[in-house]
């Protein structure tokens, strides 16, 4: 059964504005450092950066909250590797999706361009 879905989009460019406008000081606060260096690896890691982004915006759809309290976006973590769950959440996120009931993630992401997608389906535990 579904407990939740979202989508995001966002223009690569955009978040690369973003960063020249605020600094690094907002790659720290989006991103884990785990995540920080994976997008460090890449040739442009805006691009990289951008996919995560995504990721995080639609598991705050997905979960019908947004991001909001005691919630952060640190609290999401894009994993790598087919064998593993495609999000780690932790902290007041990772209480939200106990909740609903959430107990599988899937996540899909794509780049066309000038834009970075992601969708993320929140299946609820059988018990």
């Amino acid at each position: 059964m579904i407990a939740g879905l979202g989508i995001d989009l966002i223009e690569v460019a955009r978040f690369e504005r973003e960063v020249a406008r605020h600094g690094d000081g907002v790659i720290n606060e989006l991103f884990t450092p785990s995540e920080i260096v994976a997008c460090r690896r890449a040739r442009d890691p805006f691009p990289a950066y951008a996919i995560r982004f995504a990721a995080k915006e639609a598991l705050f759809k997905a979960l019908g909250t947004g991001l909001v309290g005691r919630m952060s976006w640190r609290d999401v973590e894009m994993l790598e590797g087919a064998d593993r769950e495609p999000l780690r959440l932790t902290g007041e996120t990772r209480s939200a999706a106990e909740r609903l009931g959430v107990g599988r993630i899937h996540l899909s992401t794509t780049r066309a361009g000038a834009h970075a997608a992601a969708s993320v389906l929140l299946e609820r535990a059988l018990i």
